[in-house]
């Protein structure tokens, strides 16, 4: 037999003679699909945008975040389920869309409950992160939500006639969504359920009347070409719709990747306030000073008058807390009292220290 070993054979001994190299496992890279309501543009957009850079800048590209905007993905009514069932890992998910699944989170559609955007988006997540209720109800969806939207202060924007009256809304056709069909129908107006992506074209041909708004989405989704006046009815606004992942998922990612997206979730929230407070007020001076010849007239509604609307919103707090019905008698009252007084919580933070991106 030949004492000469083949080299192949000679440098595999060699190796297997050394003592063994430790493995580094590669980073696990997740990308994050985000099926969105609406298009790129506007102040939540620019908000998520943001949000969405500071989770892949604070993961070292890590985490990514790919948007479906305008509902490419995922229509908006049925966001929930696609998310729970993982057709994308994150959306924006509205309880006034899903009702039945989400009685708790849709307590925030109750009108004139706040219109003051960083007070009302503060508030109901911190309800939702200190309390079981609201927690509970996402893990029964499978998702858990990342951070809370709102709209904004609801206004009534109306195409031909300025509808500023109790007497002048009776018979209307009025798009709502949430808590607000129940106002206006006890109002004497006839709510129509429309798609927010179905309104510029429901108000260009007259299908609506009038349709609850906000003012930077007016501006955003050009609905100002095809109405006359806006009123500045701050009719509270609806709260707690939100950015919500799905469980599984989120249950599955390193701690140090949950804690990038829970920052940033955080951070988002304030940025938002900011971004739909300074495009509210841009909105609405671009708009009743005219764009491309197309001028909005903005009509503030007088107090007394709000207050008589506001009237009609009472019986709808007691009926969405009827709605949980997974929660005892004690526990809606205990649910409903802690919300009311961490707004208050809120509101005297705003009175005292201003916002956060004000100190």
């Amino acid at each position: 037999m030949s004492r000469f070993i083949p080299i192949a054979a000679g440098a595999l001994a060699a190796v297997l003679l050394l003592p063994a190299a430790p493995q580094v496992a590669d980073a696990k890279d997740y990308v994050i699909r985000y099926s969105d309501i609406g298009g790129n543009k506007g102040p939540r957009a620019a908000a998520l945008n943001v949000w969405a850079k500071e989770i892949e800048e604070q993961s070292k590209g890590q985490m990514k975040i790919k948007f479906f905007w305008g509902q490419s993905l995922i229509k908006a009514k049925a966001t929930l389920k696609g998310v729970s069932s993982g057709l994308a890992e994150m959306g924006t998910i509205i309880p006034a869309y899903t009702p039945a699944d989400t009685p708790v989170g849709n307590y925030g559609n109750i009108p004139f409950n706040e219109a003051d955007p960083w007070i009302g988006m503060r508030a109901h997540h911190d309800v939702r992160i200190n309390g079981k209720h609201l927690q509970a109800e996402d893990k029964r969806n499978g998702i858990k939500m990342l951070f809370t939207n709102v709209t904004g202060p609801v206004q009534l924007l109306c195409g031909k006639e300025q509808i500023d009256t109790l007497e002048k809304i009776k018979g209307k056709k009025i798009r709502a969504i949430g808590g607000y069909i129940e106002l206006f129908k006890s109002m004497g107006a006839v709510p129509v359920k429309i798609g927010f992506g179905e309104l510029y074209s429901a108000l260009d041909r007259g299908t609506v009347d009038c349709t609850i708004n906000y003012t930077p989405y007016v501006k955003s989704y050009k609905h100002y070409e095809v109405t006359k006046y806006l009123m500045l009815a701050k009719m509270g606004q609806s709260i707690g719709y939100g950015g919500g992942i799905n469980l599984k998922f989120y249950n599955g990612l390193p701690q140090d990747m949950k804690d990038i997206l829970l920052a940033a979730s955080d951070r988002y929230m304030d940025n938002y306030a900011k971004n739909l407070l300074d495009y509210s007020k841009e909105a609405r001076d671009t708009m009743s000073a005219g764009i491309d010849g197309k001028k909005l007239t903005i009509v503030e509604m007088p107090d007394a008058e709000l207050a008589k609307w506001a009237e009609f919103s009472k019986p709808i707090a007691s009926k969405l807390l009827g709605k949980m019905k997974k929660l005892s008698e004690a526990e809606r009252t205990e649910f409903a009292a802690r919300y009311a007084s961490t707004m208050a919580k809120y509101r005297k933070i705003q009175e005292e220290k201003g916002y956060p991106w004000t100190r």
